[in-house]
């Protein structure tokens, strides 16, 4: 059975029809209709070529990897199949679930249920409607009172909705059961530092504060703009857990084994920031384009470091298009920035993002060494791995590294409090900073 394949093109604001997606067992193929082909439409993605042919892929889930981003996330998925009254496949997930998923990609027959926005008007009326009561009817009603209720359904994970407001399409985030009521505020005052620090990030973010005084952090989202007559465009998406694959390398206990006891292990390498950095070249299509996105990669890795916010997960990163015609793509603005708060003794970034080959260590080679990868926070490794993998010369990184260590040093503080975050809540990620404060005074270069 096939399942069609829509596609918002650029600046187009309703769906075009670009092909058929079959799927069996982990392998996938994916047909171009005549018609697609037959207007000049552009490729879908770099790995699904325009072809009068099906494209083929394999392994993992046997799902191509601007498909795997349509579909909703934990807690939207959990939705669905509460709805439907039991567990779905990945396939159906993304061919029953609404289009509000990132990119410009939708799978399965689309209708006016799945294509829905809520609009902010709409949201409070739902919002008054249930805090006075009234019980969720609809599936959109019970996506609200999910999401405002902090995810009571599905504890741990993010309950996020897209709303309309001013022209505006919005992704607003709640925290989770469980979450400081904070959440927002922190995430927050993070956007904002880090756009400061030079890192290209979410604009204008916001704490936004609703009728019933819960709190969600409002950004607007960067695959939809919209257009002169009202209606909204949509930019397509991956992230790096599908561009990388991930779904062929699950976690496996041999794996994290490997890693802990030798330092190196092949998925590890597969899910790390090296790898992204070298596969980020196959979607840019342009050496300037790749090395100006690979040195923006170690500034994110940089400021993560810095912050400690060790939750940098290969689905907190992607590419956006920046030309579907010649397929150019450059990282998204950074999302998901965070502090730990409880940090492990030897914090580590979730990403290895130095790779020393066998035989080296630092700059010099040596012998009868095995290779490593590092993930552990070490500002001797993130200069290292700015040589190695990042475009950077070591004069360039080391002055980045301690501009960027000044400035969150001193300025941290100031950007908490101005989102309104009290004194005992602050204090709590005081030691998040403490490398920050090290490098800043001489003591961490």
């Amino acid at each position: 059975m096939g399942h069609p394949v829509y596609v918002w093109l650029p600046e187009a604001t309703e769906p075009t029809l670009a092909g058929e997606f079959s799927h069996t067992g982990n392998v996938g193929r994916f047909e171009y209709s005549a018609d697609y082909l037959a207007a000049g439409h552009p490729a879908l993605a770099p790995d699904i070529p325009r072809n009068r042919k099906s494209t083929t892929v394999t392994g993992g889930l046997g799902i191509f990897p601007i498909f795997l981003d349509a579909g909703p996330d934990t807690w939207g998925r959990h939705l669905l199949e509460r709805r439907l009254g039991r567990a779905v496949s990945e396939l159906e997930a993304l061919t029953l679930c609404p289009t509000d998923g990132v990119g410009n990609i939708a799978l399965g027959p689309l209708s006016q249920e799945r294509l829905h926005v809520l609009k902010l008007e709409e949201f409070l009326e739902l919002l008054i409607a249930q805090s006075q009561g009234t019980q969720a009817r609809t599936p959109l009603e019970e996506q609200v009172m999910d999401a405002h209720q902090r995810g009571t359904s599905l504890g741990g994970t993010k309950p996020k909705l897209s709303i309309e407001r001013n022209g505006i399409q919005y992704l607003a985030k709640f925290p989770a059961q469980g979450d400081s009521p904070w959440l927002p505020h922190l995430e927050c005052a993070t956007l904002k530092l880090a756009r400061s620090c030079g890192v290209r990030t979410l604009i204008d973010p916001e704490v936004w504060r609703l009728p019933t005084g819960a709190t969600a952090l409002l950004v607007p989202r960067f695959d939809r703009h919209r257009m002169a007559s009202g209606s909204y465009a949509r930019t397509a998406y991956v992230s790096a857990h599908a561009l990388l694959r991930l779904d062929m390398h699950p976690p496996q206990h041999k794996d994290m084994q490997a890693f802990a006891t030798l330092g190196f292990s092949p998925a590890g390498m597969r899910k790390s920031y090296v790898s992204l950095a070298q596969d980020m070249l196959r979607w840019s299509r342009d050496q300037t384009i790749h090395q100006e996105e690979r040195r923006e990669l170690w500034r994110r890795i940089v400021f993560n470091a810095l912050i400690r916010n060790l939750d940098d997960h290969p689905r907190n990163h992607g590419l956006i298009c920046e030309n579907m015609a010649r397929q150019q793509w450059r990282l998204s603005p950074a999302f998901d920035l965070v502090p730990t708060a409880n940090l492990p003794q030897n914090p580590a970034l979730c990403m290895a993002y130095h790779y020393i080959p066998p035989g080296q260590r630092g700059r010099a080679p040596t012998s009868g060494t095995a290779p490593r990868l590092i993930s552990v926070i070490e500002t001797g490794a993130l200069l290292a791995a700015a040589e190695a993998h990042y475009g950077y010369t070591h004069a360039e990184a080391t002055a980045y590294l301690h501009t960027t260590a000044q400035y969150i040093a001193e300025h941290w503080q100031t950007y908490f409090s101005a989102e309104g975050m009290p004194e005992t809540e602050i204090n709590r990620f005081r030691i998040c900073f403490s490398l920050a404060q090290e490098i800043a005074w001489g003591q961490g270069l």
